[in-house]
């Protein structure tokens, strides 16, 4: 498995507080800036429910990151 580097770590932090960084299994963005989850979830801020109309998630469920993240912290 990759180690990531503080130069990454760094720019994955600087991306995630300016753009949403992940997707939930519903499909909308989770964590970061822009998030469509609220930040009233027990494990972290985007991880509530869904905020998007016509969504009915309660709880943020892991997909994956969004490529534009990847890219920025240089892991794709």
């Amino acid at each position: 498995m990759p180690t990531i580097t503080e130069e990454q770590r760094e720019r994955s932090r600087e991306y995630k507080e300016r753009h949403p960084a992940s997707i939930c299994a519903c499909g909308h963005t989770g964590d970061g800036a822009g998030s469509m989850h609220s930040d009233s979830g027990l494990l972290a801020p985007g991880h509530g429910a869904c905020m998007a109309p016509g969504c009915a998630c309660l709880r943020f469920r892991w997909e994956r990151f969004r490529i534009p993240y990847m890219k920025a912290a240089g892991v794709k």
